[in-house]
């Protein structure tokens, strides 16, 4: 605590060792199932913690005060699996094994996304098969991990009199995620992209020979040097997603910064008022708001902080707020 404890700082560096975690793994058919649970898997996860208070103003009928949470993390490795295994799928993180899936991969931050991405050359160029117009697969496409590396939020608090108003907004960075719904969305020409105007100011839905089509770019997959550039027609350059396993332009950041609550309260004066002083000792009224603001996402078809850091996005419900009245009696 500083400044006559009007400015606060906890500050703290954690390394937890997970060993011995539960990990499934697989089983042979004769013995009737499928996967066994066992504890063999050392996780490790290290980061840092912060909290930050302050109050900026303190007076006799007006307060402030804000408390900042941070937490950082570093690294979350995994540092041993089961039987000298490299790798496991993540019980839960399959996204229906087509298109990316969650992994534990020795040496790797836990919760590795991989699947079906865009092949690229050494320049980092997207690989297209001239024949059909179509981009090449990557198989094993790494995303990074699906646990964001900061997480926070901060709280302000405003006293005027009788009258509070508390404003809470949270927000993480970093993590990946799949959404399986955005890709049959566009696979069904159901999103506002597979309608969207092309370089040529045309609808890409229409006709090629009429200047539609999505405008592909790339280096050719036979040697991975001459170049292509072709249109593609809209239904074919969508679906080749889901026919060719390509998981890529459907993952995203789990990234988000969010108005999650704000509340507004009243405390009665019970002291001067004669009928409530006889039976109570305090009395407050306030309205609540939660979920109120989506502030920012890096996607903007569905909401990160509603997400599952494990099985990604699979038909979101919609995003709902709620609003409400709380009464508190003091005896």
């Amino acid at each position: 605590k500083f400044l006559k404890n009007r400015l606060g700082v906890n500050l703290v560096y954690y390394h937890e060792i997970n060993d011995k975690a539960p990990v499934n793994v697989g089983l042979p058919s004769t013995t009737g199932f499928t996967t066994t649970t066992t504890n063999a898997a050392r996780v490790d996860r290290y980061g840092i913690e912060a909290i930050i208070t302050a109050t900026p103003v303190a007076s006799k009928n007006f307060n402030w005060n804000i408390s900042k949470t941070f937490g950082y993390l570093i690294g979350n490795p995994v540092k041993e699996i089961i039987d000298g295994q490299t790798e496991l799928l993540l019980a839960g993180g399959s996204f229906g094994t087509r298109f990316a899936r969650a992994f534990q991969i020795k040496g790797k931050d836990w919760g590795m996304l991989r699947g079906g991405g865009i092949k690229r050359n050494a320049d980092g160029l997207m690989v297209v098969n001239p024949s059909t117009g179509q981009y090449v697969r990557d198989a094993n496409k790494e995303w990074g991990s699906v646990i964001p590396k900061v997480t926070g939020g901060v709280l302000n608090t405003f006293s005027f009199k009788n009258v509070d108003l508390t404003v809470l907004v949270d927000y993480q960075f970093g993590g990946k995620f799949f959404s399986l719904s955005e890709q049959w969305g566009h696979f069904s020409g159901l999103y506002e992209a597979t309608a969207s105007l092309n370089d040529n100011g045309k609808n890409i839905r229409d006709a090629l020979a009429d200047g539609g089509g999505v405008h592909v770019v790339g280096v050719s997959s036979v040697d991975e040097k001459t170049p292509v550039d072709v249109y593609l027609d809209a239904t074919t350059y969508w679906r080749q997603f889901y026919f060719n396993q390509i998981a890529e332009p459907f993952v995203h950041d789990l990234t988000f910064v969010k108005l999650r609550e704000i509340s507004l309260g009243y405390r009665l004066p019970v002291s001067k008022i004669g009928f409530l002083k006889k039976t109570f000792q305090g009395a407050s009224f306030s309205v609540i708001g939660r979920n109120l603001w989506l502030i920012y996402s890096e996607t903007k078809n569905f909401d990160p902080s509603e997400i599952s850091a494990i099985y990604g996005e699979n038909g979101q419900f919609p995003g709902s707020r709620s609003i409400g009245v709380n009464l508190k009696l003091t005896f």
